[in-house]
């Protein structure tokens, strides 16, 4: 992105099965309501068509300064000139290594620092570290910890890393200050009965740990 772009730094990763019953794009508006800046539509298993829908119904549905991000595909992202997410262990697309970047923002997900260094080559806008606490979209597993957390983020500064899995309103603080940017999340919002509610706390408890309030 350009240098003078701030990156928000509540990010919502939708995944359409955890709201249940409920409207995904409404439960997405709701939640940018309350404070969250990027939506990553984390749809990895919808056809392309399916997937270029969803992404013209939120942007109808929020604000134009919202960031909207698609996992994985770039055909979708590229059509609808949207930012690309790609996961760890995905290829890099051509386009991007050629240094064209037409995708607004471009990050990674990783998981140690090898996979940190790794993505770092492409040159990314941002990166989601994960997970950071035991999470219940991870059953068994424990969390990678805040000693990973400040590793990576030292490692690739100044690139914003945004901290995920198991992140709370009452883990914020400890995240921002463990050099996390920002904090990425699913479950507490997409389950929650009030997303917008969520958001908003969330959104207050990151402003208050980079000091904004």
């Amino acid at each position: 992105m350009d240098d003078s772009t701030v990156l928000p730094r509540l990010m919502l990763v939708t995944d359409r099965r955890r709201v249940r019953a409920r409207n995904l794009v409404e439960w997405i508006a709701e939640a940018v309501g309350g404070g969250v800046g990027i939506v990553q539509l984390r749809e990895k298993d919808l056809p392309d068509d399916e997937l270029r829908e969803l992404v013209v119904r939120v942007r109808d549905a929020v604000p134009e300064s919202t960031c909207v991000v698609v996992n994985s595909s770039e055909r979708v992202a590229r059509t609808q000139k949207t930012g690309l997410h790609l996961p760890a262990a995905a290829t890099t697309p051509r386009v991007l290594l050629e240094g064209l970047r037409p995708f607004r923002p471009f990050g990674r997900s990783v998981h140690d620092e090898k996979e940190a260094a790794r993505a770092m080559r492409d040159r990314p806008d941002y990166l989601v570290l994960g997970h950071i606490y035991r999470s219940a979209s991870k059953p068994g597993s424990p969390g990678r910890g805040l000693g990973l957390l400040d590793a990576v983020c030292r490692a690739v500064a100044p690139v914003p890393v945004f901290a995920i899995g198991g992140v709370t309103v009452g883990r914020i603080p400890e995240v921002i200050h463990g050099g996390a940017y920002g904090v990425a999340v699913c479950g507490p919002i997409l389950t929650s009965n009030d997303p917008r509610r969520v958001a908003q706390a969330m959104s207050l408890a990151l402003e208050v740990a980079v000091g904004r309030v």
